[in-house]
């Protein structure tokens, strides 16, 4: 079996020193195991397999694996580095892991935007960082969010998940017994919203666009394989594709069931209008849920004088409410 080095492993209760002499010293050594302790009885080999047929195009820097104990607080992570090549096959290797049953998951680590959160089990998600709404614009003050979304967070984009949940408690039994094989499979869990701006007037090289897509899902659950967590705001850049059209992408954890919160898209220039847009049934009726492609059409921006600004903006204006001078 090919080496692959661990990072670190986290406990939920104390372990003997030879535990922690071994977990220190498999952490330089890699995960084939090493003669380190004459006692071996409180840790047994397990065997980590990755079948990425699900997910062909997944390149994952690092692999997380967890195993939370089902009778106690014990819970383990193994972050899975490879050979330093990032290739797939790579993850597959030997841990050491202390005998019980646990409930196991999988899922890349080593991202941009996403974060571990949770000390169980059913308590365990993947969330991002709070952002700025204009951020994609690179600003920090603030800018008025729909009605129906003014309480809620604003979240970054996620980075995307590639995740597996064993469906059955898994059985360590000790090291006599032999090696645990454990394979995993897999899929992306992320969903990605492609945005398309079409019929867009007024639209120059100074202007700069961003949106904000509102009531999508805070957080992914693996234990029930969903999404989770509050409604959040997701903010992203939206670029220039043409003299008349806008285009961005986001991707998101996805829509909490049962899928009852509207969603508003709301576009902000830096002219400091903006532009709402109800996209739930382009969200709520897609074929595909982990490819949103959501076609927009119709946005007049107001006449850019050499200055730079336009004319008559004191604050943050509702482009439909008010008439745009000419």
């Amino acid at each position: 079996m090919k080496r692959c080095i661990y990072r670190r492993l986290m406990r939920g209760s104390t372990f003997t020193a030879c535990m922690l002499m071994l977990s220190g010293l498999l952490c330089l050594t890699g995960c084939d195991q090493r003669e380190l302790c004459y006692d071996h009885s409180h840790v047994s080999p397990v065997v980590i397999n990755f079948d990425w047929s699900m997910a062909p195009e997944a390149t994952p820097n690092t692999m997380v694996v967890w195993f939370f104990s089902s009778t106690t607080k014990e819970r383990y992570r193994f972050e899975l580095t490879g050979n330093g090549t990032s290739s797939r096959s790579d993850f597959d290797c030997r841990i050491m892991v202390r005998p019980g049953s646990y409930r196991v998951l999988c899922h890349n680590g080593t991202t941009d935007n996403n974060s571990e959160n949770g000390e169980t089990f059913y308590e365990y998600n993947l969330v991002t960082y709070e952002d700025a709404v204009l951020s994609p614009m690179n600003r920090s003050e603030n800018a008025p969010l729909p009605g129906d979304a003014d309480n809620q967070p604003v979240r970054a984009m996620a980075s995307t998940v590639y995740a597996h949940t064993l469906d059955e408690t898994v059985t360590i039994e000790p090291a006599a017994a032999g090696d645990k094989i454990i394979r995993f499979t897999p899929v992306e869990v992320t969903s990605v919203y492609d945005v398309v701006i079409t019929g867009v007037e007024n639209l120059t090289a100074g202007i700069d666009v961003s949106a904000a897509i509102t009531g999508l899902a805070e957080a992914w659950n693996p234990a029930a394989s969903a999404p989770g967590g509050a409604e959040v705001t997701i903010p992203f850049k939206l670029n220039h594709c043409g003299t008349d059209c806008l285009r961005g992408s986001l991707v998101t954890f996805g829509d909490n069931a049962p899928h009852n919160v509207r969603h508003r898209l709301r576009v902000f220039t830096s002219l400091q209008y903006y532009y709402d847009f109800d996209v739930t049934d382009e969200i709520h009726k897609a074929g595909n849920s982990k490819h949103i492609e959501i076609q927009l059409h119709g946005l007049k921006l107001p006449v850019v004088n050499q200055g730079g600004m336009s004319p008559g903006v004191n604050g943050w204006e509702n482009a439909e409410n008010i008439e745009i001078l000419m």
